[in-house]
């Protein structure tokens, strides 16, 4: 899959996570897996929590968490909105999520930590055996159960990260996906093959003079433009490979953007400053 997405990332924006990152969103054929891209993958280091909004809509589902200034070592730690868990289990009052490879299945029949609780990834290295995300992790899946928090339905997702507590001390976010259709489960790592993304080749946007600025290879059908607040702001029909959106009217902030190719369709963040 192609990544076309910021390659520059500030501390600044990580507090945000993924409600600011520049991030590449894809539905599947089915238009029921929406995966999302985090390009350049985002190193959490030490004191820094990373916010993650599946569903764009402003509300954190959850954040992955590497904190400073813990008595006896360091942690990675999960920890979820109202209504969400984690694949995995409680055992002596603490919440272990489960370490997923590709193409385990994660919905209402996987156990759960208690809901609303904080999840213990790599709580001090491995000193204790349910810690599944011990030692050095490349590539682990953690299963997610949200709630949307506009209209209250359960949705199960996965985000793919690197740990290494106890070494380097460093999380990786590298992508992270949900299934839109209420109550329906999903795969570790689904949604990141099987989808035809050939219509997006070449694709490219930029803001610059208050223009939005779209390109493709192929012709663009249309395009959709989103405050934070879920709001429809624009809706333009699209007949070019070269089209032009003006935001001159709008205040500064961040927007989410939905473009439409062949029956595909890609959504990204943008920044009108």
């Amino acid at each position: 899959m192609k990544k076309i997405t910021s390659k520059k990332f500030s501390k600044r924006l990580l507090q945000y996570g993924a409600l600011s990152v520049a991030a590449l969103g894809v539905t599947d054929a089915a238009g029921q897996i929406i995966y999302t891209d985090v390009d350049p993958d985002v190193t959490i280091a030490v004191g820094e929590t990373f916010s993650i909004d599946f569903n764009a809509d402003a509300l954190e589902n959850m954040n992955l968490s590497n904190p400073d200034g813990l008595t006896g070592g360091n942690a990675a730690l999960a920890f979820p909105s109202s209504g969400g868990a984690f694949v995995g289990i409680e055992a002596g009052g603490f919440q272990y999520p489960a370490l997923l490879a590709e193409g385990d299945a994660i919905d209402d029949a996987s156990g759960y930590t208690a809901t609303g609780a904080r999840g213990d990834l790599n709580y001090y290295g491995c000193a204790y055996s349910n810690s599944q995300w011990c030692d050095t992790v490349i590539d682990g899946y953690l299963g997610v159960r949200f709630d949307d928090l506009t209209n209250g339905t359960t949705h199960y997702g996965w985000v793919r990260f690197d740990t290494d507590v106890n070494g380097t001390n460093l999380m990786i976010v590298k992508d992270f996906a949900f299934n839109s259709t209420p109550d329906e489960g999903i795969l570790a790592g689904e949604g990141t093959l099987g989808v035809n993304d050939q219509s997006f080749n070449g694709f490219n946007y930029y803001v610059a003079n208050n223009v939005l600025n779209l390109s493709a290879n192929t012709s663009l059908e249309s395009v959709q433009l989103y405050n934070l607040l879920g709001q429809q702001i624009v809706s333009q029909k699209l007949s070019n490979s070269n089209e032009t959106v003006n935001l001159a009217s709008f205040s500064q902030g961040v927007f989410i953007v939905k473009v439409n190719i062949e029956g595909q369709t890609k959504s990204f963040k943008i920044i009108k400053k």
